[in-house]
């Protein structure tokens, strides 16, 4: 276990942007606040720092505590810290918060005026157009993942593989290899643009190979989502999918869950479909 005083490991990291994702989605952190602990999570070097982020939003140890193999590979079937664990990428628009309130009729009215004589009509004025609204790049959708697929290719040229891809409902998550022996690079998507999160040392080995997303069939990805989902036990808290090689193969990794039963439904299946292995297993 890792000394609340010292150096912060990813797992430490990637289970304290997991309950800064709940606090936003429970409506306890503005979009803004969210945004900005979870990058400043991500960039944490020690534990003390991961408190200061999280300390108002729940009582214990800031990161959640060691999260093990299995409970990783389900909070992110998503965003992958290295074999199985979530990274952040903050695209998600809400529209959910309060405008600004305005006081109207609250003043004494003012004597009238006397009338004045009627000015000339005026020119209706032209109607403004409406800005545009941008649509955001990724969602966890068929649609969305192929928007993503699309930014990736354009970001990385023709063919480009990773190591693993990572997917939440609001997030995209790469690991892709680093010049340095024995790192890698994380990239993740913020709006419609990658940034490189830098050179990292695995905390567990990713195995050799890399994977080309275009061999991915994203229907079938998505049809297994739906399973898992409906498969769960409980209301479904942990929902996504990691895109990586294991047991010598490159597989998609589905899993649905519920924190409060720490029970995780998970489908292993082929980049184009093929059920492995599917099943209930303990997510922590």
């Amino acid at each position: 276990m890792t000394e609340r005083g010292g150096w912060a490991s990813e797992a430490d990291r990637m289970a304290a942007l997991s309950l800064l994702e709940s606090a936003y989605g429970e409506g306890r952190l503005s979009r803004p606040e969210w945004e900005r602990r979870g990058e400043l999570a991500l960039r944490a070097e020690t534990l003390a720092e991961l408190t200061g982020l999280t300390e108002d939003l729940r009582g214990g140890d800031p990161a959640g505590g060691h999260a093990t193999r299995s409970r990783r590979a389900a909070i992110a079937g998503a965003v992958i810290a290295l074999a199985v664990m979530g990274g952040a990428a903050y695209v998600v628009v809400r529209s959910d918060e309060p405008e600004p309130a305005t006081a109207t009729g609250l003043t004494d009215r003012a004597p009238a005026a006397e009338p004045a004589e009627p000015a000339e009509p005026a020119e209706p004025a032209e109607p403004e157009p409406e800005p545009p609204v941008d649509e955001a790049a990724y969602s966890f959708t068929p649609d969305g993942v192929r928007r993503f697929a699309a930014l990736y290719q354009e970001e990385f040229g023709e063919g480009p593989r990773a190591l693993a891809f990572g997917f939440t409902d609001h997030q995209a998550v790469i690991y892709r290899p680093s010049p340095e022996r024995g790192k890698i690079h994380r990239w993740f998507l913020q709006g419609s643009t990658f940034l490189d999160d830098g050179a990292r040392t695995p905390s567990a080995p990713l195995e050799p190979g890399l994977i080309a997303f275009a061999e991915v069939d994203v229907d079938a990805m998505f049809g297994h989502v739906r399973t898992a989902r409906r498969s769960a036990a409980g209301p479904v808290d942990i929902l996504g999918v990691t895109i990586l090689r294991t047991d010598g193969r490159a597989a998609v990794v589905v899993s649905a869950g519920n924190r409060s039963s720490g029970t995780c439904y998970r489908i292993t299946t082929t980049l184009g479909g093929e059920v492995l292995t599917r099943g209930e297993e303990p997510c922590g």
